[in-house]
């Protein structure tokens, strides 16, 4: 059986067409806010003689992946955060590249502690937890820590014990997923909602974004993967580097995927990362902040034509237990996921 990513490598060719012409995005006047407070559980409610407690919305996790490093993943995820906290949401962004984490390198942060300290049982997460710029919150991993990119099955429970709270008081959990397919990478994803694979258009970059593709369908085979094309030169480029992955996977993998958006290249973005602000705050009036509004506003429904979610969503800390203790037997994950 022939290789998948040698015939991807096949059909890579060069992209062309007319610039991108994004314009800023203004906000609608309301928009929705979180449902969930940082405050205290809701107070029960009386229904007859019956006192029921009221349901609380469980948060959505977003993660974001990549086959390597380089492409753009982090501040991808970093200014995500950004946006979705100015739609009104409540938002906390988990720096799950474990062993290289630089989320806070990106916001201009400097947090005494990390992940590991909390693994380690030295600190609790809410002395964990930093306000980064534009309002989210954020949980910073390890940098340089071998020990915390190859956790065991004890210390990964551990870590999910810790941060099963969360879900319960903010809105969306933005998970920044390590590059490429270890088991950490694994089980974050897959235990996701959404999963976002970010690529750009370069060969090595689509190659490796198909295998992370690959690796996450085949242990998660119902999981929503979207893909990102960042630094694309023209909107059309984007488009074609998307439907390549697509028509691979779909040939052999037999799944569709779907269309997450497009990042053009713009120069603001490496002048923010320099200044290390956010680029949604360093140009807001910039092509790629435009982007980026346009990714949070398609991931919130906010889009015409795109269904509400209906119905209870399951807990992405029950799903990552899930998946770890399926990881543990050598199983796949739970194909309810």
């Amino acid at each position: 059986m022939s290789d998948q990513a040698a015939r991807l490598r096949g059909i890579v060719d060069a992209g062309g067409g007319t610039e991108i012409a994004l314009q800023p995005i203004v906000l609608p006047p309301s928009v929705p806010i979180g449902a969930v407070s940082y405050g205290p559980p809701p107070p029960r409610r009386r229904s007859g003689r019956r006192t029921t407690l009221k349901r609380v919305q469980l948060a959505r996790a977003i993660a974001v992946s990549s086959g390597k490093g380089g492409v753009g993943k982090t501040n991808l995820a970093v200014n995500l955060a950004v946006a979705m906290s100015r739609f009104g949401l409540k938002v906390c962004l988990l720096d799950a590249d474990l062993g290289l984490a630089n989320a806070d390198v990106l916001c201009n942060v400097t947090p005494r502690l990390n992940l590991e300290h909390v693994v380690t049982g030295r600190c609790r997460l809410a002395e964990l937890m930093v306000l980064g710029p534009g309002g989210f919150r954020l949980l910073p991993g390890a940098s340089g820590v071998a020990g915390m990119a190859n956790l065991d099955t004890r210390r990964r429970h551990l870590l999910v014990e810790q941060l099963a709270a969360l879900e319960r008081t903010v809105d969306i959990i933005l998970i920044d997923c390590g590059a490429g397919i270890n088991s950490n990478v694994s089980a974050f994803a897959a235990a996701a909602h959404t999963v976002l694979v970010v690529t750009t258009p370069e060969p090595t970059s689509m190659t490796d974004g198909y295998a992370m593709i690959k690796t996450l369908l085949r242990q998660s085979p119902r999981a929503q993967v979207q893909v990102v094309v960042n630094m694309a030169a023209t909107l059309e480029e984007a488009r074609q580097v998307f439907g390549r992955l697509d028509r691979v996977s779909r040939t052999f993998l037999r799944r569709p995927l779907e269309w997450g958006g497009a990042i053009p290249s713009d120069p603001l973005v490496a002048e923010a990362v320099r200044q290390r602000v956010p680029f949604t705050l360093y140009a807001p009036d910039g092509w790629a902040t435009a982007a980026i509004h346009r990714i949070s506003r398609r991931l919130m429904g906010l889009d015409e034509g795109l269904p509400e979610e209906t119905g209870r969503r399951e807990g992405f800390f029950s799903r990552l237990a899930s998946w770890l203790g399926a990881s543990k037997t050598g199983t796949h994950y739970p194909s309810s996921a």
